[in-house]
């Protein structure tokens, strides 16, 4: 099984388990309540269209897509949509539609191409699962396994390398972000910690221990120790997407038009962006080249710096703190899908252990 059929059919299963028990006429009912109620909506409301997105899309959260037309303060809308949703049973040990929803609301008023939140259901009155509508934005995301398939693997190599620019120009206005001034000091109580890479290693480990794999929870405590006690010292805090991967962001042409997915968001540093898709494509696409134009790890590295103009810093550390990171999201994805699923996803679901074991070797790390 290639790549492309291992990124597919791990966001096919995970959609599986989103819609499990529902059907789009359902939801479609759902959010034509959710519309009723807003105060400024009007009769006659009507929801079309409903449907799953493509591919491309990941599995963390249910996400719709849908075509509604109203009468707000008296005049007629006719608009496409995205439905976000919590699954019942989800990777993660904790999910927040409010602070997604309040995060992207607040990017709307900065350069980051983000689209623009409409409702917010926090506890699911009306959903019957918490939930967020936004407005759709036009544009494609790749796969998972972009280097196989999708938007940018059949794209001219000129246009490959002005996407790779397009999306680390994103990366950039991510950073850029004055998040003191937008009010985001909330996201440095995501766990606990006095610095920000201790609490974000602390709250991969809550969930770690939350998933009750004791050969993993055995593995990973040394490294989660190294990295708390490593973790360098004046590091400039920027807000970080924390999903950095090229599914999460939207094309037309060789433009970004909105990032995705922030349910992953925490204040980092550059570094722990730029390594994101680097240690992830290790995970899935181990041994695939990278198509003609698109720009190495090593390319994205010195544009982000001449784009910048920051020096990227300490990159070996957070080249092992992402491995953490997505270390452990695979071993909840383990412990996520079904036996039948992991027979045949399994091993590319352990390479992620093994790559942060190796990377912590590397360093010295003293693992049990």
């Amino acid at each position: 099984m290639d790549a492309a059929q291992i990124s597919s059919g791990i966001v096919e299963h995970s959609r599986q388990a989103r819609f499990s028990g529902t059907s789009p006429e359902l939801w479609r009912k759902r959010l034509e309540t959710l519309i009723a109620a807003q105060p400024a909506v009007s009769g006659p409301i009507r929801v079309q269209d409903v449907k799953p997105v493509a591919e491309a899309a990941g599995g963390s959260n249910g996400t719709l897509l849908f075509r509604a037309s109203y009468r707000a303060d008296g005049q007629l809308v006719e608009k496409a949509f995205v439905l976000r949703f919590l699954p019942t049973s989800g990777l993660f040990h904790h999910y927040d539609v409010k602070e997604q929803f309040d995060l992207q609301r607040s990017l709307e008023s900065t350069s980051v191409p983000v689209a623009s939140q409409v409702w917010l259901d926090e506890k699911g009155k009306y959903l019957e699962r918490p939930g967020y509508v936004m407005e759709r934005v036009e544009g494609t995301s790749s796969p998972m396994a972009w280097m196989t398939s999708g938007i940018i693997h059949d794209a001219s190599p000129s246009d490959r390398r002005k996407m790779s620019l397009a999306y680390l120009s994103a990366l950039a206005d991510i950073h850029a972000v004055d998040w003191k001034a937008l009010g985001l000091d909330w996201l440095e109580e995501r766990a606990t910690g006095t610095r920000p890479i201790e609490r974000e290693t602390n709250w991969y480990w809550d969930a770690l221990v939350w998933s009750k794999n004791a050969e993993y929870i055995r593995m990973f405590e040394p490294i989660r120790n190294w990295l708390i006690a490593n973790e360098p010292d004046d590091l400039e805090i920027v807000l970080c997407h924390g999903d950095a991967n090229y599914g999460n962001y939207l094309f037309k042409g060789s433009t970004v038009t909105a990032v995705l997915d922030w349910e992953m968001s925490f204040l980092g540093t550059r570094e722990c962006d730029v390594a994101f898709m680097y240690i992830g494509d290790q995970i899935l696409l181990d041994g695939v080249p990278v198509p003609e134009g698109c720009l190495s790890y090593e390319e994205r590295k010195a544009e982000y710096e001449q784009m910048t103009g920051h020096k990227l810093q300490h990159l070996a550390y957070f080249e092992l703190f992402v491995a953490y990171r997505l270390g452990i999201i695979n071993v909840l994805a383990m412990n996520h899908f079904p036996p039948e699923v992991l027979e045949t996803f399994g091993p590319v679901m352990r390479r992620g252990p093994a790559i942060c074991r190796a990377r912590a070797e590397a360093l010295g790390v003293e693992l049990y």
